[in-house]
């Protein structure tokens, strides 16, 4: 009889764990769930619980001090899900912020993650703060931390949030329409839910439903709590985005000394959307508005020998993006610069990915790759094609294609094609590659000028034919407290990417990294690393370019702070024909979220560099530093100022090559989750430019939106080689209104 007892209390048990792995969902009332962002009992009957009983760091799957419940349940056309994270209200970090304010990261926060392939092809990962304001990302399966997101992903879903007595309520409703996954009514997808929180000595806290293996460094392949929906709708939406925008530009007349406006202008088109099945979608813009409302942060190119690469942030872009990225930078979507008609085609299925644009563009960039500088000029009409296919293989392999061209007006042309693969040789052990061939006709034209050479070519445009080829290797391995990379690139002197994005070539190098880590938890050190990082560089006439060796150290202390700590020594450098030997420099990262009202990011570097841009370049003692400050005044007022300062000094004399700073500072009011108010001043002294943006914006969703705003850029005046009083040398005002209708 006590056999039969403990063998019934076995099977009990064994039943219960297998049950906590898999979610048959039960239907509810879509009319029933209200999203104000309070949990109600009678609403949420049908919902299955979720426990977040585990805290994932710094603990290791140990169980969690904070109770957290999830909700799922779902209706024909949508799934709901909610949040029930306990704790003490005079704890909980949020602000209200507008959708994607990475800003949102220095809050408590919680979300959940879909694979809804359940082949870890990628993650969709939608969050919210306790104020319900929303930032969702797509999860890859990245060889680094640096590739593991892509913020530029977006969704249409609700949510709201509630503080109360002894915690805070999330509640999300996600249409199925707007979510990717195989075509059929019946659904099996893999989900975690995830929170994080700070503690009493501001030390950030992850939780999860699931546990996690530090050794398995594919986060998007632990992703495997199974969820069950049956009998859902298949929806194929008709997504139109019509809008219509203003602008009036003045300039500073000298002889009236005052700015002079031209006519304003007005600009409309319309973008459509089309589900031709579940996993294919058709999206075609006439006469696309591409401008970009934020300002980018101003980078020190001033000895900067290559151009400088800006993240992209139109909102046409982001479907589809993550398939079409590549360590190589073969393609830079910013390159198609002001397309009159745009179209792309995405489809995916079970196994393949397909990614296929193509675009007229009316301002063509014409960008070269050098050895030791970059050539960058501006082209005129051109025919862009991109195709990307991926195929997904068993155990998250996958193996891909691609092609891209662009083919000039006056005439010219560059094409690419390419193959990539990424390979799980283990739990801890990767591969990836990616081959590339070009072939280059250049147009007859002057947008570039120059007498440099690569191989026997001249880099000016004068109709020469050429091609080239790249190769990229990279083989890692991850453990809990070890990663080992070995990194190869070589990049032929002919090659080139037309609508990419690669500035350096004529290269053979070699990468080594070796690192190790450790999360101890303890009070005033949470976690640290140490590592190491050598590179070797030579060009294809195996003359020696680089030895570089980098010693990093980083520790997560007390506050919140992540600091880092890097020796980078240029052991040798051969610039344009010079030797350059020794250089040393000190490179200190310190970031901290010690509060909710005040955060940090200071970064310093102090040693020798080249000043790359003089007739003669010479090595000089840089000092660099960079310092951001986030001032979260209350729930909705935010001000962070910052500045940028970049000096370099002759040895011999003292005397400076360059130095100067840019000065910024922007104030942000919120006073909604979609209604905020903004503005942006900007001195740059190398330029003598004061730049100042207001800026209204209304943003309900990821592509409605409302804003009026204006640039305003001031210059100082050059008297007899001095720099007087400021006067105003360009005025901008704009209006934008773009609305999505679904149909």
């Amino acid at each position: 009889m006590k056999f039969y007892t403990c063998f019934l209390v076995l099977f009990i048990s064994i039943t219960s764990l297998k049950a906590q792995d898999s979610y048959d969902l039960i239907k509810s009332d879509p009319n029933s769930i209200i999203i104000d962002g309070k949990i109600n009992n009678e609403e949420w009957k049908n919902a299955k619980l979720v426990d977040l009983n585990l805290e994932i760091e710094p603990g290791y799957n140990t169980k969690s001090k904070l109770k957290t419940t999830g909700y799922i349940t779902y209706s024909d056309n949508y799934l709901f899900i909610a949040f029930y994270a306990y704790g003490n209200p005079k704890n909980i970090r949020s602000a209200i912020r507008q959708r994607d304010d990475y800003g949102m990261w220095n809050d408590d926060v919680v979300l959940i993650r879909f694979d809804t392939y359940r082949d870890a092809r990628n993650n969709i990962l939608l969050a919210s703060n306790p104020f319900g304001s929303q930032y969702d990302v797509k999860g890859l399966d990245g060889l680094t931390d640096e590739d593991r997101y892509d913020g530029s992903f977006n969704i249409n879903y609700e949510s709201a949030g509630t503080i109360l007595e002894d915690g805070y309520n999330v509640e999300m409703k996600i249409p199925f329409s707007s979510l990717p996954f195989p075509n059929e009514t019946n659904q099996k997808w893999n989900f975690n839910m995830f929170r994080k929180y700070f503690d009493e000595n501001s030390n950030e806290i992850q939780l999860s439903n699931e546990s996690r293996d530090r050794d398995n460094p594919c986060e998007v392949c632990q992703v495997t709590k199974l969820l069950i929906l049956n009998n859902i709708n298949i929806e194929k939406k008709i997504e139109l985005l019509p809008y219509i925008s203003g602008n009036l530009v003045g300039d500073y007349e000298n002889n009236t000394n005052r700015i002079k406006y031209s006519k304003p202008s007005v600009n409309a088109g319309i973008g459509l959307n089309l589900d031709i099945t579940k996993n294919t979608s058709l999206e075609v813009t006439i006469n696309p508005d591409f401008s970009q409302v934020e300002a980018d942060v101003t980078q020190i190119d001033i000895n900067s020998a290559y151009a400088l690469l800006y993240p992209e942030k139109r909102p046409f872009f982001n479907r589809g993006s993550d398939l079409v990225k590549f360590s190589d930078g073969a393609f830079y979507s910013r390159s198609i610069n002001n397309p009159i008609f745009s179209s792309k085609l995405l489809s995916q299925g079970k196994n393949t990915r397909v990614f296929f644009l193509s675009a007229l563009d009316k301002n063509s960039p014409y960008q070269i790759a050098g050895d030791d500088r970059s050539y960058l000029g501006q082209g005129n009409k051109s025919l862009v094609n991109v195709f990307r296919y991926q195929r997904i293989l068993k155990n998250n392999n996958k193996i891909g294609l691609f092609s891209s061209s662009r083919y000039y007006k006056d005439g010219g042309y560059g094409n690419l094609f390419g193959i990539d693969g990424l390979f799980q040789l283990s739990k801890i052990w990767k591969l990836s590659f990616e081959l590339f061939k070009n072939f280059n006709e250049e147009p007859i034209n002057n947008w570039i000028e120059s007498d440099d050479k690569f191989n026997d070519k001249t880099v000016n445009l004068d109709g020469e034919k050429f091609n080239g080829d790249a190769v990229y290797f990279k083989l890692l391995r991850n453990t809990e407290h070890w990663i080992s990379m070995i990194e190869y690139k070589n990049l032929s002197p002919g090659y080139r990417t037309d609508v990419g994005f690669v500035v350096k070539n004529d290269r053979r190098w070699l990468t080594l990294v070796q690192g190790y880590k450790n999360i101890i938890n303890k009070k005033n050190i949470q976690s640290y690393g140490l590592g190491f990082k050598g590179d070797f560089l030579y060009n294809f006439n195996n003359e020696l370019k680089v030895i570089s060796l980098d010693i990093i150290s980083e520790a997560k202390t007390i506050g919140n702070t992540d600091i880092s700590y890097t020796y980078d020594l240029d052991v040798f450098k051969n610039y344009e024909g010079k030797d350059y030997k020794m250089m040393p420099k000190n490179d200190i990262d310190i970031r901290s979220r010690a509060t909710e009202i005040f955060s940090f990011f200071s970064k310093l570097s102090l040693g020798k560099d080249i000043a790359y841009n003089e007739e003669n370049p010479k090595i000089g003692k840089e000092l660099t530093f960079y310092t951001m400050l986030s001032f979260q005044i209350n729930d909705n007022f935010n001000v962070t100022p910052s500045i940028r300062y970049s000096r370099l000094k002759e040895i011999e004399t003292n005397k400076n090559y360059f130095k100067g700073y840019i000065a910024r500072i922007s104030g942000k009011y919120q006073f909604t989750k979609s209604i905020s108010f903004r503005v942006i001043s900007e001195y740059n002294e190398f330029q003598k430019k004061l730049l100042i943006q207001p800026l209204f914006k209304w943003n309900p969703n990821p592509f409605t939106i409302f804003y009026i705003g204006g640039n305003q850029n001031a210059l100082r005046e050059e008297i007899n080689n001095e720099f007087g009083s400021l006067y105003m040398d360009n005025s901008q005002f704009f209006i934008k209104f773009q609305y999505q209708i679904t149909i």
